[in-house]
């Protein structure tokens, strides 16, 4: 990987179509070009058109084929400045703002390209949580009719769980995802998915916890067991309060059910706060690596 975080870092890498172009090849093939379908390292290459051709099944394939960027009719210059600037900017940025910095013509196009790279930044799950976990659960949505809390009606119900340091309480990486109830059935599902088993998960008083007594090292901390509200599972709030703040700041309103895939935005980015120099090579890596989805898909 290479560091690409300044605005000058990024033009001076990337000046042109071509430049794009060579990279996007070095980084989906760093070994050298090999056939999708066939597997044949030997191949053409059709200048007009940027294709590869194998020499020996004839198959014919582009760069961006089988990756967040297929059919993409804009130029690869334009793709780059979209990745560069949903990675490194760090209160996101709406399509809206997209289409305005990138000269997009379409409102649609550019709100298309980025859950694009939503879908890219969708976690591996490969770093479960570990040592310490405060783990939590949050409404997110507008003002509706309904009571507050727990109760609250017509609202996004979100899991929340993140990494605590027990010596020096920094906060390491965290996990969201949305939920349809607090059964326990949907947070153990959560909690198995993101925390190493046998770690010290710290919760609420809420019953539909009470799984994690049988795998984990479960602590209850209530209300009434502490004296500021501020003081019961501190971290995961911070986590939570950052992400509806971000979502307020950013986007005046999102549907309903691409909820996670914002989520998953404002986690990619918070769980890659110490790599900065490296988080645009990161998400241009995931986007080579994902299928793409399309404005049918998204709208359905």
């Amino acid at each position: 990987m290479e560091k690409v975080l300044s605005l000058l870092d990024f033009q001076s890498k990337f000046p042109d179509e071509e430049s794009c172009f060579q990279y996007l090849v070095r980084m989906r093939w760093p070994h050298g070009f090999k056939c999708p379908k066939c597997g044949h390292t030997e191949y053409y290459f059709i200048a007009g058109r940027k294709l590869f051709q194998c020499q020996k099944c004839r198959f014919q394939a582009s760069v961006t084929a089988g990756t967040v960027f297929h059919n993409l009719k804009q130029p690869l210059t334009i793709l780059f400045w979209a990745v560069y600037l949903t990675a490194t900017s760090k209160k996101g940025i709406s399509a809206m703002e997209l289409q305005r910095k990138l000269g997009i013509k379409a409102y649609n196009t550019a709100w298309l390209l980025m859950h694009k790279l939503r879908e890219a930044m969708v976690s591996s799950g490969a770093f479960p949580l570990k040592t310490l976990v405060e783990a939590d659960e949050t409404y997110v949505g507008g003002a509706k009719q309904g009571k507050a809390g727990r109760g609250a009606q017509g609202k996004n119900l979100v899991a929340a769980a993140v990494e605590v340091d027990p010596e020096t309480e920094a906060m390491g990486r965290a996990y969201l995802q949305k939920i349809q109830t607090h059964s326990m059935k949907e947070l153990s599902s959560f909690i198995n998915s993101r925390v190493a088993k046998g770690t010290k998960v710290k919760t609420d008083g809420l019953p539909s916890y009470n799984f994690l007594e049988i795998e984990y090292d479960h602590v209850t901390t209530k209300a009434k067991d502490v004296e500021n509200e501020g003081e019961l599972l501190p971290k995961i709030h911070i986590v939570i309060a950052n992400f509806k703040t971000w979502m307020r700041g950013t986007f005046n309103r999102y549907p309903d059910k691409h909820i996670q895939r914002y989520i998953d935005e404002y986690i990619f980015r918070f769980n890659r706060r110490w790599n900065l120099d490296y988080i645009f090579d990161k998400l241009l890596s995931r986007c080579i690596q994902r299928n793409t989805i399309t404005f049918a898909e998204l709208t359905k």
